[in-house]
């Protein structure tokens, strides 16, 4: 695919509002560009400062900024990696779970992960508002499509009511997917069906009071909170969404794009091979991977 433009996109003056940091922060296209760092991954995750990464052969690589490279993390191994959460006063969190579905933690201290009781199939972090018990929103699923969300003055896994395959968070809001395809809403400490989707969602994704579906036809829908319901499709169809407090990003065939919330629409974004993976960050920017592992952080200037 060329690199020109993706199909243009409706964006409400509320998600511009929501990502003003965008136009703010705007620079010529020409000074902004990926810079390849130091690390061959397949994924990447990365929050408001800390960026991990999982290799082909499930280790796990933490980012560090002042050398611009990832360092292997002893002794661990996952196929899935989240890392989120981070605010002003509180650190990002970073979870995964290995190919038995066990849970793990990262301990700042030890430098290691920690393994914690139970099993999940999905799991995701974000920062959280709503109590003390819950500084940050982690939420998971397992192979039952039951669904825990992580107490942190009980140190364990709660069970919620409902039935899930997919669960999302972002900006302490909490969204899913069931086997029917069908998408709920965390409101009020009960999950709400939300309706106004045609075709089956396969992908949500959860940014910055912004959330996206992708159904299994890769159509694209956006939540609309005026109307409570979501919009589209779209004229796009996408492999991947990314959306944190550093953007909005997908990718399409190997083609990596980012939203210009001015503009209104996906801007293609010159990206040395295939893009495979994108990360977006809430503070610790955009990583993303292509088909030769190779790892490459977005610049602006």
């Amino acid at each position: 695919m060329s690199h020109k433009n993706f199909s243009r996109v409706f964006v409400s003056k509320t998600v511009l509002l929501i990502l003003v940091c965008w136009a703010l922060l705007a620079v010529p296209a020409s000074a902004q560009h990926f810079e390849q760092v130091t690390g061959a991954l397949t994924n990447v995750a990365a929050g408001r400062n800390e960026v991990f990464g999982i290799d082909s052969k499930s280790a796990v690589w933490r980012y560090n900024a002042s050398t611009k490279s990832f360092h292997k993390i002893a002794n661990a191994k996952l196929g899935q990696l989240v890392v989120g959460g981070g605010t002003l006063s509180q650190l990002d969190e970073v979870w995964g779970i290995d190919e038995s579905l066990n849970i793990y933690r990262f301990n700042y201290s030890s430098k290691a992960f920690d393994q914690i009781p139970g099993t999940l199939s999905q799991i995701t972090v974000g920062p959280g508002y709503e109590d003390n018990c819950h500084p940050y929103e982690v939420w998971g699923v397992n192979s039952a499509q039951s669904i825990y969300r992580y107490d942190y003055c009980s140190s364990e896994f709660v069970q919620v009511a409902g039935l899930l395959t997919v669960i999302a968070t972002g900006g302490g809001d909490v969204w899913g997917i069931n086997v029917n395809g069908q998408v709920f809403h965390f409101i009020f400490n009960s999950f709400s069906q939300v309706t106004g989707l045609y075709g089956t969602p396969a992908q949500i994704v959860v940014g910055v009071n912004d959330v996206w579906v992708i159904n299994e036809s890769a159509q694209v829908y956006r939540y609309d909170p005026s109307t409570g319901q979501f919009y589209g499709p779209h004229d796009l169809y996408l492999v991947q969404i990314a959306a944190g407090g550093d953007g909005v990003w997908a990718t399409l065939d190997g083609t990596l794009a980012r939203l210009d919330p001015e503009a209104g629409e996906f801007i293609d974004v010159n990206f040395e091979g295939s893009c495979t993976d994108v990360a977006v960050g809430s503070g610790a920017g955009v990583f993303a991977v292509n088909s030769s592992n190779q790892v490459f952080m977005f610049i602006r200037p």
